[in-house]
């Protein structure tokens, strides 16, 4: 099996990998759904690797996303909203990004083990040097743009949205975009997006990721449509799939990810 197929080889495997990946997009949209979901993901998971199938990649691909997705509905930490904690790197948000993370990498681990798959096998690798400097560019380039144009940029999807843009919270802005952005692209360009490709090809794997990633951000805290939102990050999720085959590495995915990321925090730790 290689990325390089573009296509399933067997139909019958692609129509049984659809299975995992319409459970895992119905939890996105469905917060009631998500820790019911897991469990059947986990199951599914269970009994497909006990017997070696082949569509124990894509069982096992959708697991992490259901986990981050059910352990969001499982924790929201406090925000202090008269900005106590915006500088503060132990903040309720910041550390709950960090223990997050650790979950859903923790998972990812103990599959890779489980499935014996290597680290290279989700994109975990160095890419070539010229990648290196892009993924450098990419994260210096969006980290400030996003953090200027952050609230006219929400203002289409959440309201008025405004900050205070305080050097000294960058420090717990940067635990939470590096949380965050680490642990979303691991989930979803390289354990979902790689492992479902290995069964239903990488085209549909690719376009499959992209639409859970979209879905996912349909939260109750959108003003108006959902739709629109879901569209940007569902194409956003599409480019950062490619960026990530093309390069076989997560490295620019991660760093444009942890870039557009820094604003949220100051959205709900330091605003105006």
């Amino acid at each position: 099996m290689t990325l390089r197929r573009v296509l399933p080889s067997d139909p019958a495997d692609f129509l049984r990998s659809i299975v995992p990946l319409a459970l895992l997009a119905f939890a996105a949209v469905e917060d009631q759904a998500r820790l019911p979901v897991l469990l059947v993901l986990g199951v599914g998971t269970a009994v497909a690797a006990s017997r070696a199938a082949p569509v124990r990649w894509a069982w096992a691909a959708t697991l992490p996303v259901a986990l981050a997705l059910a352990w969001g509905g499982l924790t929201s930490p406090s925000i202090a909203t008269d900005r106590s904690s915006c500088t503060d790197p132990a903040s309720a948000l910041a550390s709950m990004r960090i223990v997050e993370a650790l979950v859903v990498l923790a998972a990812v681990t103990i599959l890779a083990v489980v499935l014996r798959a290597n680290a290279a096998s989700i994109g975990l690798r160095m890419p070539a040097r010229r990648y290196v400097r892009w993924a450098i560019l990419g994260f210096l380039v969006t980290g400030p743009v996003a953090l200027i144009a952050g609230p006219y940029l929400a203002q289409p999807f959440f309201g008025d949205v405004g900050y205070e843009l305080v050097p000294a919270a960058i420090v717990p802005a940067l635990i939470f975009a590096v949380s965050n952005g680490v642990s979303e692209e691991v989930a979803y360009r390289g354990v979902l997006l790689h492992w479902s490709a290995r069964v239903m090809g990488t085209g549909p794997a690719l376009i499959g990721q992209a639409l859970v990633f979209g879905l996912a951000h349909s939260g109750t805290d959108v003003s108006g449509s959902p739709i629109p939102l879901m569209l940007a990050l569902g194409i956003g999720g599409l480019l950062a799939g490619v960026i990530a085959l093309r390069t076989r590495s997560l490295l620019i995915p991660i760093a444009v990810h942890i870039g557009f990321d820094l604003p949220i925090y100051y959205a709900f730790a330091c605003p105006n």
